[in-house]
């Protein structure tokens, strides 16, 4: 018998929409929306966030680093790495890596490959061994160690053919021949996507991994034992630490550990920015609910008689709610499976718009997690906002059956109710509207930050000069000819080399010794950013200069050291003094780095990204510091891309094995620093839109409604003398005073709320006026406007026919 009510109760609900498919087709847009939005939401924060990494018992693996006397994360010294590796007891092993891009030579055409250097045992702290092949062993960690090589199952099929005699093949990497040993499964990913992961033996006993004051570029990762907590090994490496400071004051003074999950720490540039889209799009289903809801009463509201009717003979409440609950919840479903549909189209557009950079968006789709969230927000906004209307409209009577006059009550209530919703989803949609308008001053801000130089027209590539032929004095004349060569390419008006790049971050952080100046602490000693750059850089860059000279032939190799400050390394060394003739030397105090000479200051020029603080920078002219790494700068009349295959032809012209990398324009270089909160603005901005088309709905269907119910009273009013400038200013202002309760209660929780996102603004405070005030001026106008149209049918309301019908 309950299986037989629930069939007739949905074949019921099934005709009663059917009746009625504009009102169907907005609650299912509705549903669509709210559920789509936040399932590609979910679908994101589950894949980047929730799921465990792919990698074996992901919760005992922890990655530690080494911290400056600043607190500013760097990696880890190779000999301190060494003495926590002999000293540590918390893990079953400690290994290291870094990240090192290298080239693949012996092909048609040489290639940049994804490659990481690792430690013999890095495999088995990872816990995934090669399918083919052996892994690398700790004999592979010794000098003069033949160089060994394990690929990636991508790798391996796509430039080795899938064929299984690979392993024993020799590879060249940045000119030096390794052997393949191993192949690892498909699917395998460590941090990103790598083709190769090679031994350490070919550069373990270089004097600078030995020395105990770099920090070349090396992250260690440690599988906890079964007993040990990731608070208990961090505590021990820092007690460890602790020792290495009182051993090597000259080197770690200052020093400390941070040691984290490695789950925790691949996604620490994105968490906020997840969670805060996640806890927006749960403000946009809420809206959604309470949309949905508000139609829901308005639908119960016009059906009172039939209700009535049905307890007249003898329908229980619980049979009434019963019945109205299966039509919210097949609604809901059906919403659900449209949201579906919605999410995946969302989600599609979210994985394209989202930062490169962007931990495990590979993975991210729309799996059975994502499913079930999405039915499991369509069951309850059936069941839960479905009960508001089922409840309050299973309060009628049975004599109201028998009763053809104007249900007071009900109507009453119904108001009510559908009053107090509009108001919760007012205050709702002031909240996200808050988070668009500070994203949207936010990416304002950012865009207007001087950069120090100019982006257009400005294509950037990389090189690398790998292999021991390509001694310094070899550098000097390759970086001149081919300088020389780029600047007669057709469309180059300038070209030259830099060792870091703006906004992509510094390669060369080191302390450094002031000649006019007391050496302080090892601690406390100053940090800038070296970058040595050609000279033509400042003019390629259109950086300004001011004060000194720029770099010329005057700075040769055999001149006297140079370096060319930064205002802000200016104005902090030499406050209220003329820094041109003052010396400082890159390292320790006793090193014996040579003294240079302040020849010139240029503008500041932002290095980590646009939101970052410009640091201290020290440039070096490059024909003194001729590195193996360099990044091209190419400055033309013409669009940059169009030139990139003209660029690649004169670099193969001097070398063929030199394959450039990274090739991006430098707008691009802006946009993709600014891709975090472009990405946070859109989707704000879209939920916001949502949110207010949806309030400016829910606004306008119960004016309307409560304009209809009250058709005797303006009546009344105007045959006793209102005009319609009377009966509009009635009308809107109860709109305006739903909306404004909704807006002061909007404002509390966005003030609460956007203090949650501070970490995502720059350059605008989280309670911005100038925000709130916009926000709140396009919430009054929309509710105004929604107001209006009901205000005006109210106005044509005849008031004989008025009184007529009653």
């Amino acid at each position: 018998m309950w299986l037989d009510s629930l069939a007739q109760d949905v074949r019921y609900a099934v005709r009663s929409y059917a009746k009625a498919p504009s009102f169907t087709a907005v609650v299912l847009i509705t549903l669509a929306l709210g559920i789509g939005a936040s399932t590609a939401i979910f679908s994101m924060v589950n894949a980047i966030l929730l799921q465990p990494l792919p990698l074996p018992s992901p919760e005992r693996l922890v990655f530690a680093t080494e911290l400056n006397p600043r607190g500013d994360g760097m990696s880890v010294s190779w000999p301190n790495f060494l003495d926590w590796r002999a000293r540590v007891r918390s893990f079953d092993a400690l290994a290291a890596s870094r990240d090192e891009p290298l080239t693949l030579a012996g092909t048609e055409r040489a290639e940049r490959l994804r490659g990481r250097r690792v430690t013999g045992n890095f495999f088995q702290v990872i816990g995934v061994p090669p399918v083919l092949g052996r892994g690398l062993s700790d004999g592979d960690d010794r000098a003069g160690a033949d160089p060994v090589v394990i690929v990636s199952d991508d790798f391996w099929r796509t430039k080795l053919g899938g064929d299984r005699s690979a392993v024993g093949r020799t590879l060249r990497l940045d000119d030096i021949p390794y052997t393949i040993v191993g192949i690892m499964p498909r699917g395998f990913e460590y941090l990103r996507p790598y083709d190769v992961f090679v031994s350490i033996s070919p550069i373990v006993a270089s004097p600078m991994l030995l020395s105990r004051g770099n920090h070349n570029g090396f992250f260690a990762l440690g599988r906890l034992r079964p007993s040990v907590s990731v608070d208990a090994a961090s505590r021990e490496l820092q007690d460890i630490e602790a020792v290495l400071e009182r051993e090597h004051p000259d080197t770690n003074s200052g020093v400390r550990v941070r040691a984290e999950l490695l789950s925790d720490r691949v996604v620490t540039d994105v968490r906020l920015t997840l969670l805060t889209l996640f806890g927006a799009v749960g403000f946009l289903l809420l809206i959604a609910c309470v949309n949905v809801a508000n139609l829901l009463i308005a639908r119960s509201a016009s059906r009172q008689h039939e209700l009535a009717v049905r307890a007249a003979l003898g329908c229980g409440r619980r049979r009434l709610i019963t019945q109205l609950l299966v039509e919210s919840t097949l609604i809901s479903i059906v919403g659900g499976a449209a949201g579906v549909a919605v999410g995946s189209w969302l989600l599609r557009a979210l994985v394209a718009v989202a930062p490169e950079a962007t931990p495990r968006l590979a993975s991210v789709q729309l799996d059975g997690r994502a499913l079930l969230f999405a039915f499991g927000a369509a069951a309850v906004c059936g069941v839960v906002f479905g009960a508001f209307p089922a409840f309050q409209a299973s309060a009628v009577h049975g004599q109201q059956a028998l009763v053809r006059g104007r249900a007071v009550g009900f109507a009453v209530r119904s108001h009510r109710l559908r009053r107090g919703l509009m108001i919760a989803e007012t205050a709702l949609a002031l909240v996200l509207l808050t988070g668009a308008g500070l994203m949207i001053r936010t990416l304002q801000q950012l865009t207007r930050v001087d950069t120090g130089f100019r982006a257009d027209h400005l294509l950037t590539a990389r090189f690398t000069l790998a292999g021991d032929q390509w001694t310094r004095e070899r550098r000097r004349p390759f970086y001149a000819e081919l300088e020389s060569r780029i600047r007669t390419l057709p469309g180059v008006t300038s070209a030259a080399f830099a060792y870091s790049l703006p906004i992509d971050g510094s390669q060369w952080n080191s302390i450094f010794i002031v000649g006019d100046k007391p050496v302080p602490l090892r601690a406390q000693l100053p940090i800038a950013a070296f970058i040595p750059v050609s000279a033509g850089y400042f003019e390629t860059m259109r950086t300004r200069l001011v004060k000194g000279r720029v770099f010329d032939a005057r700075d040769s190799a055999d001149a006297p050291t140079t370096l060319i400050a930064n205002e802000s390394l200016a104005r902090r060394l030499w406050p209220g003094e003329d820094p041109i003739g003052k010396r400082l030397k890159q390292g320790w105090p006793e090193q014996q780095s040579p003294w240079r000479e302040v020849i010139g200051v240029v503008a500041d020029v932002k290095l980590n990204g646009v939101a970052e603080d410009t640091p201290m920078q020290a440039y070096l002219p490059l024909t003194q510091e001729p590195t193996a790494e360099a990044a091209l700068l190419v400055r033309t009349a013409v669009e940059p891309k169009s030139i990139v295959e003209s660029v690649q032809d004169a670099v193969r012209g001097l070398n063929r094995d030199l394959p450039l990398y990274l090739t991006r324009t430098m707008d691009e270089v802006l946009e993709r620093s600014l891709s975090q909160q472009r990405m946070s603005m859109l989707v704000f901005v879209v939920f916001a839109a949502v949110a207010l088309i949806l309030a400016a709905a829910g606004l306008y269907g119960v004016i309307a409604h409560s304009v209809s119910e009250r058709t005797h009273e303006i009546g009344v009013r105007m045959a006793l003398g209102a005009d319609a400038r009377q009966v509009l200013a009635l009308v809107v202002g109860q709109g305006l005073m739903l909306t404004s309760i909704g807006t002061v209660a909007g404002l509390a929780g966005a003030v609460v709320l956007s203090r949650w996102i501070e970490g995502l603004l720059f350059g605008v405070s989280p309670t911005d006026p100038l925000t709130f005030a916009a926000v709140i001026a396009v919430l009054v106008a929309v509710a105004t406007a929604a107001c209006s149209i009901p205000a005006w049918r109210a106005t044509r309301v005849d008031p004989t026919q008025a009184l007529r019908a009653e």
